[in-house]
């Protein structure tokens, strides 16, 4: 869909927001979706609402991590698995 420079760009944010996204997600066992997004724009800058949350899927998805949602008003989710710390499979390529 992307070439050259934009796509090289685009994997390599994708890749700075899995890692946040999977840090984020060993030290919070619970949070809620703002909580991620707030986090993610402080540790990468990307600032599009939606990424952090199309990338936690994503990473589910790839079975890096797992979680579930506790209330979908509220937007509070629940980790149930993460990679342990010093694990490079937060970093793994997300689909962009």
């Amino acid at each position: 869909m992307y070439d050259g420079e934009q796509g090289e760009n685009l994997e390599r944010v994708s890749v700075r927001i899995a890692r946040s996204v999977t840090a984020f997600c060993q030290e919070h066992k619970t949070f809620h979706a703002d909580d991620l997004r707030r986090h993610v724009i402080r540790e990468t800058g990307v600032t599009a609402p939606g990424s952090p949350d199309r990338v936690l899927r994503d990473l589910r998805q790839k079975h890096v991590l797992d979680y579930r949602v506790i209330s979908r008003s509220e937007s509070l989710y629940e980790v149930l698995r993460v990679p342990p710390k010093g694990d490079d499979n937060g970093s793994a390529k997300v689909s962009s």
